[in-house]
């Protein structure tokens, strides 16, 4: 199956916008910790607030990976592409190593332990 280069930029703009929402989510978590207003509500009762703390920066960090990485995509398709056919496959591949990032990091934490 493939698609034209111009639709698959508009796919990778939208990646942009929900890695850069994930990115927002992370960074407004991890920020909003180290102010004494919102930090009981935030860690609770938590056993290990740093731990969490830590994960939630190396999300945000992997979210703004990705968001660049896709704004990058989208703007050479779309620009310095010629228009053209791109099989499915390459889409395929980016979303699978994505999904194998973020699972990396989470299987990192249940090492250390």
């Amino acid at each position: 199956m493939n698609l034209t280069s111009i639709s698959l930029s508009y796919y990778f703009l939208g990646i942009f916008f929900i890695a850069a929402v994930f990115f927002i989510y992370f960074k407004s978590l991890t920020v909003k910790v180290h102010s004494d207003k919102y930090k009981d509500n935030i860690t609770g009762s938590m056993k290990d607030p740093e731990s969490w703390e830590n994960r939630n920066k190396k999300m945000s960090y992997i979210s703004l990976l990705w968001s660049i990485l896709s704004l990058i995509i989208f703007i050479y398709l779309k620009f310095f592409m010629i228009p053209k056919l791109v099989s499915v496959f390459y889409v395929l591949i980016y979303i699978v190593i994505a999904i194998v990032s973020l699972l990396l990091s989470g299987v990192e934490r249940k090492i250390k332990d």
